[in-house]
């Protein structure tokens, strides 16, 4: 909370109780300031100490400057008291005014501070901008007034008080008035203040005590004692009892400043009080500061905690040499596993024992701001074994120097299980749609095998006329016979090409040439192509590399690809009817681009965001499966598929898979 920055809207009854406050503040200035007067007399309207400069900034930094107006009044009237004639004493008290607005301006617009003093930097501010710059304004302003014969060293010390009364007045008002309830009344609380009073008896009363006598110091231990175990509050409700029990002292000239001269006094006293006062103050704020610091930071980590425990994953911290030293309940429960057992064990040994050194090195790899992330198996006491993916990160906080790792632990088995469900459904699905294709394809297939059959009996025809006309000998026979077991080798590539198509077996990835993958694609479609008329072809210049694939789900994609265009120039009767296949090496993103490029009647615009979802089609009898299909085939390649209009007509679909090798030497 810092002073008013403007005036606040005036409410009913606002302007009275206003007034009423001004009525307060001249009052109190007024009995202050002329009890100062009678206690420790300094002449020509000066106190030793000057409590009521206090009661002034305190006054203009809760109600604002038109307070200055009250400190006038009561400063003017206590100048009159003080046996002042009306111009010095109208003097005097605007340049009290002035002292408190001056404080009011550095407090609230230069230096705006908290009015709880519960900060270092806001007592640091009030001292400094509002108790040194006080006294310093005072002195130049008794100075230009002086009179009496006082000397230098006399207003110096006067000035000294004047600050004085703000440091230990204004904390009292500001802190009693911003936080008006007490903290709950407590036995320490009632032996502080007896103790406060014992001791300050016992320091300035003349029986038990003689000027420089070290129990003087005995203060110390109470006002320290109130700034340790409470705050701002208490400290400067002691430091009042305290600078009174001393100005009592001071002003009968007993206890521990009965010096030469009352100079000398007034310089000792005000040491003593400041250093006291901005001791005490400083140090309950810098406690007060540091139990809110402790407060918020346990508050965090209580949120953090509550957050860890809450989360789905295990959550440990791991020290420089691998060993757990912060274990969440749900890294115990996915571990199955007590806390107790797990404590200062290392990581790498509750994992199996073919992936400890992959622990090991991602510990030692981990780095700040950046996830190191590896999968491994996790055996429970009951010998159950999960899938669980570690993410490891170097936090920047370590410890003594030594490294310290966050571990975030998922279990990932259902995951894998689910992936594993899902790979069988693709490659189910894969399998329905080679079936269907080769349904579709029958006729054609039929007619490619056709043909070698039609060739062996035309041979063997031939071999056995020339048999039954007694010509073994002759060369034609053998020819026919080398024609058959040629025809017959062509046929059964044939069947085998088909057999492996069509045959349901698990995915078996293994390096192979991108243009062999097409031309096997061309060599299927090829048949179904000529009876419908269309000419497909390899483009020129396919590089020579190599992807990491499955190759018959890798036709299957170029197959439908192929006969999806085959089928769209058949339906829509393009005059110009050919698929062009396209291989190109993309350096720059390491992949290899295979394309399938029509002239029929293009796409859509509407269609090309939709055409690889689940059952969208544009056909009359389609189901919208082969696309999708195809999509989900070079997803889970690491790849990515696409389709766009083609610049001279035609739609072109476009899929890229990691490239694994390639050479700089170009082929058709």
């Amino acid at each position: 909370m810092s002073g008013p920055s403007h005036l606040p809207e005036r409410r009913p009854g606002e302007s009275s109780r206003r007034l009423l406050a001004y009525l307060i503040v001249t009052a109190a200035y007024f009995a202050v300031g002329a009890v100062s007067l009678v206690v420790y007399p300094a002449g020509s309207g000066l106190a030793g100490i000057w409590p009521a400069s206090g009661i002034a900034v305190a006054a203009v930094l809760l109600l604002g400057p038109q307070a200055s107006l009250a400190v006038l009044a009561g400063d003017l009237l206590v100048g009159l008291y003080a046996g002042l004639a009306l111009a010095p004493a109208l003097v005097s008290a605007l340049a009290g005014a002035g002292e408190s607005l001056l404080a009011w301006y550095l407090l609230t617009r230069v230096h705006p501070i908290d009015m709880r003093l519960e900060r270092v930097r806001d007592v640091a501010a009030f001292i400094g901008l509002g108790v040194v710059l006080n006294a310093v304004l005072c002195f130049v302003v008794r100075y230009l007034l002086a009179a009496n014969g006082q000397t230098t060293e006399f207003i110096a010390a006067a000035a000294l008080g004047h600050g004085l009364g703000v440091l230990i007045v204004t904390p009292v008002v500001l802190s009693w008035r911003v936080q008006p309830v007490p903290a709950p009344f407590s036995v320490e609380l009632l032996l502080l203040l007896l103790a406060t009073v014992l001791i300050n008896v016992a320091t300035f009363s003349t029986s038990l005590l003689t000027p420089g006598s070290p129990l003087l110091y005995a203060v110390y231990l109470v006002v320290l004692w109130a700034a340790l175990r409470f705050g701002p509050r208490e400290t400067s409700a002691v430091l009042l009892v305290t600078a009174l029990f001393a100005m009592w002292a001071a002003g009968r000239r007993s206890g521990p400043f009965l010096l030469a001269s009352p100079s000398e006094a007034l310089s000792s006293l005000g040491v003593f009080l400041l250093v006291s006062a901005a001791t005490a103050l400083l140090l309950a704020a810098a406690v007060r500061e540091k139990r809110a610091s402790d407060l918020r930071v346990a508050e965090s980590e209580s949120v953090h905690r509550t957050l860890i425990e809450q989360m789905g994953e295990g959550v440990v911290m791991i020290d420089a040499d691998g060993r757990l030293t912060y274990i969440s309940d749900r890294f115990c429960e996915i571990c199955a596993r007590q806390r107790e057992g797990l404590m200062g064990v290392r990581l790498a040994d509750i994992v199996r024992e073919a992936d400890r050194e992959a622990i090991e090195a991602a510990l030692q790899h981990s780095v700040i701001d950046s996830d190191t992330r590896i999968e491994t198996v996790l055996r429970q006491p009951s010998g159950q074994a999960l899938a669980v993916s570690l993410a490891l990160r170097r936090l920047d906080d370590a410890q003594d120097g030594k490294a310290v790792t966050l571990a975030m632990l998922s279990d990932v088995t259902e995951r894998r299980r689910a992936e594993e469900l899902a790979r069988l459904h693709l490659q189910q699905l894969a399998h329905m749609g080679r079936l269907k294709s080769m349904d579709e394809m029958a006729i054609a297939m039929a007619h490619e095998i056709t043909q070698p059959l039609t060739a062996i009996m035309s041979y063997t025809q031939a071999g056995r006329r020339l048999l039954s006309d007694g010509h073994a000998d002759d060369p034609a026979l053998a020819e026919a016979l080398a024609g058959a077991n040629g025809e017959a080798r062509r046929a059964r590539a044939i069947v085998h090409r088909i057999r492996d198509f069509v045959q349901n077996r698990p995915a078996r990835p293994v390096t192979i040439e991108a243009a062999f993958l097409v031309r096997e694609a061309i060599r299927f479609a090829e048949p179904e192509a000529r009876q419908h008329g269309v000419e497909l072809r390899l483009a020129p210049g396919a590089p020579s590399c190599s992807v990491h694939a499955d190759p018959i789900q890798i036709q299957q994609v170029l197959l439908n690809l192929v006969r999806n265009a085959v089928e769209a120039i058949a339906a829509a009767a393009c005059p110009r009817r050919s698929v062009t296949l396209r291989v190109r090496l993309l350096e720059v993103e390491n992949e290899v681009e295979f394309s399938v490029e029509d002239s029929g009647p293009g796409l859509p615009a509407s269609h090309v965001e939709r055409v690889f979802e689940p059952f969208f089609t544009t056909k009359e009898d389609g189901v919208g499966i082969g696309l999708a299909l195809c999509h989900s085939i070079v997803d889970a390649h690491g790849g990515s598929i696409r389709a766009e209009p083609h610049p001279d007509g035609g739609a072109v679909f476009l899929f890229s898979l990691p490239v694994i090798a390639h050479a700089t030497r170009a082929h058709a």
